[in-house]
This record gives C-alpha cells, structure tokens and sequence, in this order.
C-alpha cells in the first residue's frame, strides 16, 4: 500500500447539490491561462479522488458493452475503501482494511467523491458512491464502486466520458504506460518492468502483479496515489490500478514493505520505491448479460466472500 498510512483526515468542502454528502472541489489548475495547465486538465479528466481517514485516487470507468444508461462506476484499491476486519494503527487512530480473505459484495457504502471534468472553468465536480460493488485484497487489491448517477448523467452535467477497462491480459516489457492521480492533480509516466507472480506484503498474497520500472524515477506510489489508474498510452484503456510500493522502512513482506516470492517460496525484498500494479481484467470474467458484476457467471475468476 505504498504510504498509505500517513495519511492524513482532510477537511471536507464544497457542497454539491448532486451529492448528498460534500467533496473538495478546489483547483490550483481553475482558470489558469497556462498551456501546461490544459495538458494536466485534461490527463486527469475522468479520474477522481477520494478524501477522508484514507486518501486516494482512482477512476471513472466502464467496461466493453456496458450501456451508458446504467450506474456509473468508479476502481481503485481496496486498501482505500476504510471498510474491512483489521483495524490498523496510525498516528491518529486507525484505519479499517480488509483482511486475507475477505470479500465485499454489493454491500452499501455512502461515499462522497472528487470528479475531474478536464475543464478550465470547473475542473472538478462531486459524484457519490452509494455500493462498493466488489472489493477484495485476497489475489489483488481492486474495489469497484456504484455511482448515484449514470454515465449519461454525468456526462450531460460534466462532460466526462468514462475510461475503459481493459480485457488484455499481458503487457510486453517497456510499454509505456500513465497513472494520473486526481488526489496529487497530477500524472505520472511509467513503463512496464515484468509480471511478477507472487508478492507479500503483511497479510496479504498477491499475484500476478505488474511491476513497474523504478530507474525514471518518474513513477511512484505517495499516499494519495494508490487506487490511481494504469494507463496504456497507445490505448488509453486502464489495466490495472496503482497499489503499493516499498518504502523500505521495515522488516521485508511486512506493511508497506511488500516482497517477492520466489517459486521456491524464498523471499527477495522488493527495492525502495518499487511500484506494482494490481490487474483487473479479470472482471470481464464475471460480467453478466448486461455488464454487471455477478460473481456466479461460469468461468468468474473473483474470490467470493467467504460464508
């Protein structure tokens, strides 16, 4: 989970008359006539950010046939739902995680969230979780969120179109890729360093994860940035979501010092900063007639919760 738990609980802001609870809307890149700024508007258009106990990022989504009539929805990690079994200490209390195992599946969950539209006048603009449709940190750390709104009501009042996940399962070396964060305002250039099949970190097992290349030193997972999608730049589709990085701080395969296992089940520290990725094509093997997530579709991939 990279740095994740230094975060910090943020002050709530603005008040959005379409969310019920309010979100932080505020912009250093409103109305800014540099042509940098339009660049960074519109990298972030359609990713979102996620305040509270545990900040985070992630993205507006949608899946290959999902009609834009239906619920609207949003990935990140997760790490960054503060919903789970284990509670874990920071400096101001603690913060609820998911424990090996554990599955969310369509459980209710009111969430206010930060949308970037990619506009000068108003780049950003509050949408509200009211499921988290599926999560998990058992396999890989991905949360699937519903929307109040559809993808055409959205884009009727902000303009903002979803990204699509993607169905590709492999990834050549080198491919570069982007992870914008709308809780950093920015985006980060990556490029694919290898699968790597199995990763610890505390009590949590991983696998395949992609591993990012640490020598551009331009890719990084700050808290904040985790849940912040992968994006193939030749595409533009997500293939997976940022979600943690070795900080280098403590015992190896312990918080926020993840490790990889080797086939003998030795286990080789990650390096300091190193980033990984969680896939998620595997929700396409779950999706049923109408794109939604159904874990009982045949061939679904998904851990389900357990009884």
């Amino acid at each position: 989970m990279g740095k994740f738990l230094a975060a910090l609980i943020l002050g709530i802001g603005v008040t959005s008359a379409h969310a019920q609870l309010s979100c932080d809307t505020s912009s250093d890149l409103k109305g800014s006539k540099q042509p940098a700024a339009f660049v960074v508007l519109e990298e972030l258009k359609g990713t979102v950010a996620m305040g509270g106990n545990n900040v985070c990022s992630g993205a507006l989504v949608t899946f290959t046939g999902r009609t834009s009539f239906t619920p609207a929805l949003v990935l990140s990690a997760a790490h960054c739902s503060d919903r789970g079994k284990l509670q874990i200490p920071i400096s101001n209390g603690s913060l609820a995680m998911l424990d090996a195992g554990e599955v969310f599946y369509h459980v209710s969950y009111r969430r206010p969230l930060t949308l970037d539209t990619g506009g000068m006048d108003e780049p950003r603009t509050c949408v509200e979780a009211d499921e988290i449709v599926y999560g998990t940190m058992t396999g890989a750390d991905i949360l699937l969120l519903r929307l109040t709104e559809t993808y055409d009501q959205i884009e009727r009042r902000a303009g903002v179109k979803p990204l699509l996940v993607s169905q590709d399962t492999s990834f050549p070396a080198d491919m570069p890729l982007r992870m914008p964060s709308s809780y950093w305002q920015n985006d980060r250039a990556c490029q694919v360093d290898t699968v790597v099949e199995k990763v610890k970190e505390h009590r949590w097992l991983w696998g395949p994860l992609l591993r990012l290349r640490l020598e551009a030193n331009t890719c990084s997972i700050p808290h904040g940035a985790s849940g912040a999608p992968a994006i193939r730049k030749d595409t533009n589709e997500i293939i997976g979501v940022a979600g943690t990085a070795n900080d280098a701080t403590g015992v190896p395969c312990e918080l926020n010092n993840p490790c990889e296992l080797d086939a003998d089940g030795s286990a080789q520290a990650a390096r300091k900063e190193q980033p990984y990725v969680h896939f998620v094509h595997k929700f396409y093997t779950c999706l049923d007639a109408a794109r939604n997530v159904d874990l009982d579709t045949p061939g679904c991939l998904l851990p389900r919760p357990q009884p």
